[in-house]
């Protein structure tokens, strides 16, 4: 699994014109189950997402296709880890 750190690296309000095409984007990924729980940072400047995607490089793929990265507003990290413990809703992600 991955913790993907999105970052604005641009005004909030340069970031606001591409927020709609982002969520449309990423309910693709929830949908297919690759993306499991995200949201917004509290302040906003950025936000966490989840995802159980198979490598590394399927995250990278799928973030290269965001609008948000496409329209060079955000930037982002990948933090992988392996899950071993969670609420019984979520023991289905475990190794």
């Amino acid at each position: 699994m991955f913790i993907i750190n999105f970052n604005f690296v641009k005004p909030i309000e340069e970031v606001n014109r591409f927020t709609e095409a982002h969520r449309i984007y990423i309910s693709e990924q929830y949908n297919t189950g690759k993306f499991i729980i995200g949201g917004p940072k509290s302040p906003r400047t950025g936000g966490i997402v989840i995802a159980n995607c198979d490598s590394e490089e399927e995250v990278y793929e799928i973030l290269d296709k965001d609008p948000l990265i496409q329209k060079e507003v955000a930037e982002y990290s990948i933090i992988e880890f392996t899950p071993v413990m969670s609420t019984t809703d979520l023991n289905h992600y475990h190794k």
